[in-house]
């Protein structure tokens, strides 16, 4: 299979919609009110729908637990991506708020928007699977390691469980007991929640694109040290993850590339809303999520064709 080739596709096809989304912006045809409202349309509806169904369809009891060296994987991808944002910012010498920041948005990836996109399109047929374990790391790791970092910016360190419980989160469950009671509706209505939930990719892009348009990219400039994030962000830890793991031998190379996928991509929406909220210096974080998401289109199908030259599928 040519995953080479389906990546870039699906990135020339973000770029695009981003495009959209940034021009309508800048000419208001989106206003600040709508891109607020797309994005509670996005979290509250489109996103829970889209895991939903995705993991639902995704496959059966035996595969889902056959994906536990996943699972296991994806916490090694945190693990390891915290590790290099704590050394990267020592170098840095950034100091807190900031170096928490740092920490954070080059640990933390933008799966639902880009990432699960990518996955459907490159493993058609296994995506599910792999977004449901990867949920379920994602989930554990924002909420305790995540809030962790950023909330000992300014005080002790805290660990948001109750925050755990979110639309997203109720509809991995739901998906999951789904897939354990071997339960695969086929209905008109449960493909209107599957076609709602294919709107995702559309609206969580023109969000992306008209975001960074009223935000605009000075931002990125007001602290010039954030643009040391993005070949941190999608080269460094990417390659890093790749290799350490490949050495070791415990994934096929399948999963190695699944992993992969999410380990290069840009900096997570979530951690500037919870950057602002522990006064975990906001800035910073939004000129990282501006940056990474525009410079992934660039740096994504290059670090993947290289690393996929070194896999046999």
């Amino acid at each position: 299979m040519d995953f080479q080739g389906i990546v870039l596709q699906q990135i020339i096809y973000f770029a695009t919609i981003l495009l959209i989304g940034f021009i309508a912006s800048k000419t208001n045809y989106i206003t600040n009110e709508c891109v607020t409202q797309l994005q509670k349309f996005m979290m509250k509806i489109a996103l829970p729908f889209l895991i939903l169904t995705g993991v639902a369809n995704g496959g059966t009891r035996t595969e889902l637990i056959k994906m536990w060296p996943f699972v296991i994987e994806m916490f090694f991808m945190f693990g390891l991506s915290i590790a290099i944002g704590f050394v990267t910012g020592k170098i840095l010498r950034l100091k807190k708020p900031i170096i928490n920041s740092h920490i954070c948005s080059v640990s933390f990836i933008n799966s639902a928007l880009v990432g699960f996109p990518i996955i459907t399109a490159v493993f058609p047929e296994r995506s599910g699977l792999y977004i449901a374990a990867y949920m379920i790391v994602e989930t554990v790791m924002t909420w305790t390691a995540g809030v962790g970092i950023l909330s000992s910016a300014s005080g002790k360190a805290q660990i948001s469980f109750k925050k755990m419980i979110t639309p997203s989160t109720i509809a991995l469950v739901i998906g999951l007991v789904m897939i354990f009671a071997d339960i695969h509706p086929k209905n008109i209505v449960w493909d209107a929640i599957t076609g709602v939930g294919t709107l995702q990719k559309y609206i969580g892009l023109i969000y992306i694109g008209a975001d960074i348009g009223r935000r605009g990219f000075k931002k990125l400039f007001e602290n010039p040290r954030v643009l040391v994030s993005v070949p941190i962000k999608l080269v460094i830890i990417p390659i890093a993850f790749f290799f350490i793991l490949k050495a070791t031998g415990l994934v096929s190379d399948e999963m190695l590339l699944a992993g992969t996928i999410f380990a290069m991509l840009p900096s997570m929406l979530i951690i500037s809303v919870l950057a602002d909220e522990y006064n975990a210096a906001p800035d910073y974080s939004v000129a990282s999520l501006i940056a990474t998401t525009v410079c992934c289109l660039f740096t994504m199908p290059i670090v993947f064709s290289f690393l996929a030259g070194f896999c046999t599928l």
